[in-house]
């Protein structure tokens, strides 16, 4: 009855030590690969995020360099410089009793007869301080002023050719905070390639600027033919400034 009661007990041990080892081996084995599946997901991810960084292109925010400008001590003013073929310069013919340029820019638009003579015909932006000649008392006196300008510049520079002038803006505008007026003009060749001349018209202007009572106005006149592209005379207008 012993044995009996022996072999029995030793049975069911043997069984519930089965059962416990069995229970047990199931997470041990599950855990393991869910924890090993959940870290190699996370670590593709983080190797992706790195590649990416590692290969992503540093951008750098680009600045285009300004233009080059022309500075004139003498009457104070300050302009674009074209790119080539401008120089800086004032074409020296056009220096005059009537106007005296002290800075400016140039460059040949081609050549033109007058009078028996091939002479040099110029794209060109000057400028200068008003001379005596012109009467002036202060910004009142800028409109009538800059058409006296206009109509002088006609007589001294465009005469040798036959032309007629085409008035395109009469107005007041601002130079650096100073009162200013500019007479835009357009100047037509019909009859041009009889002299040389390969375009047919020149679009020019004149703004006078006011500089206190103490100091003279000055001046910017600038000239450009239609073979030099016009638009120049708006890219010059538009880049005057005038020091304090």
């Amino acid at each position: 009855m012993l044995w009996l009661l022996t072999g029995v007990t030793t049975a069911v041990l043997l069984v519930i030590a089965l059962w416990v080892k069995e229970i047990s081996r199931v997470p041990a084995v599950a855990r393991p690969a869910a924890l090993s599946a959940s870290a190699r997901t996370v670590s593709r991810g983080n190797a992706s995020r790195s590649a990416r960084h590692r290969v992503s292109p540093k951008r750098t925010p680009s600045h285009a360099s300004a233009p080059p400008t022309l500075t004139d001590t003498t009457s104070g003013l300050s302009y674009q410089l074209l790119p080539s073929p401008w120089q800086r310069g004032c074409p020296s013919d056009l220096s005059t009793p009537m106007f005296s340029w002290t800075a400016g820019e140039n460059t040949v638009a081609g050549h033109v007869s007058i009078g028996g003579s091939v002479i040099d015909w110029h794209g060109l932006a000057c400028s200068g301080q008003l001379q005596q000649q012109f009467a002036y008392a202060g910004p009142a006196d800028l409109e009538p002023t800059a058409m006296s300008l206009a109509d002088a510049l006609d007589q001294a520079f465009y005469s040798g050719v036959q032309h007629s002038r085409t008035l395109v803006d009469d107005s007041a505008m601002q130079v650096s905070g100073h009162q200013a007026w500019i007479i835009r003009f357009l100047m037509n060749y019909p009859n041009g390639a009889s002299q040389g001349l390969t375009w047919s018209s020149e679009l020019g202007a004149v703004v006078v600027v006011d500089r206190g009572a103490s100091q003279p106005p000055t001046v910017f006149y600038v000239s450009v033919p239609a073979n030099l592209g016009t638009q120049n005379v708006t890219t010059l207008i538009d880049s005057v400034r005038l020091s304090p």
